[in-house]
């Protein structure tokens, strides 16, 4: 069986595997159903099965990773990246319609910007220490490798820290707006 470092990363594993060939565009989560034993969650859909141990996700959450640490084994750099657009783009769509008026959702808008700047967050792990860009080897999944190899662009170091500064800039300058929640 797989195993996540966070629930967080295994639920977008399961929602990455759902869509299938399709960009991670608009889907919802699978169903899912979560078990557990002495030592980890077993988070199940009905496009696979994923373990998460309690050490890891214990240790994420103290550490603030969302998705885990250390670098994914089961998303590469591309399908991180890819997701991360996808947020980045959910959350300015969001952000667009957001007035600060009572009973708009404001979760959406932070929430996309912080899954976008986690995202990228995530991807930049796989940058050696150096390089000016993440390696071919870095991409194995279908998703991961057709976006890099359409955009070999976006994983430069420049690039990818260009663009994680702005989605955690844009989401820092949304709390200055409208405060805190």
């Amino acid at each position: 069986m797989l195993t996540a470092r966070t629930l967080a990363e295994a639920q977008v594993y399961l929602s990455v595997l759902a869509v299938g060939d399709d960009a991670p565009e608009a889907t919802a989560p699978p169903a899912t159903t979560r078990t557990e034993n002495e030592e980890s969650w077993t988070i199940s859909s009905a496009v696979g099965e994923v373990e998460v141990p309690f050490r890891t996700e214990d240790e994420a959450r103290k550490l603030g990773e969302r998705f885990g640490l250390g670098v994914s084994l089961l998303l590469d750099a591309g399908a991180w990246v890819s997701l991360a657009s996808v947020w980045a783009r959910r959350a300015q769509d969001a952000d667009l319609e957001y007035t600060g008026q009572p009973g708009q959702n404001r979760e959406r808008v932070e929430l996309n910007w912080e899954f976008a700047r986690d995202g990228l967050a995530e991807a930049l792990k796989f940058l050696p220490d150096g390089a000016d860009a993440i390696p071919a080897d870095a991409f194995w999944t279908e998703l991961g490798t057709r976006v890099y190899e359409q955009n070999k662009e976006l994983f430069t170091r420049a690039k990818l820290t260009e663009d994680h500064e702005f989605y955690r800039d844009t989401l820092d300058d949304f709390r200055s707006l409208y405060g805190e929640a």
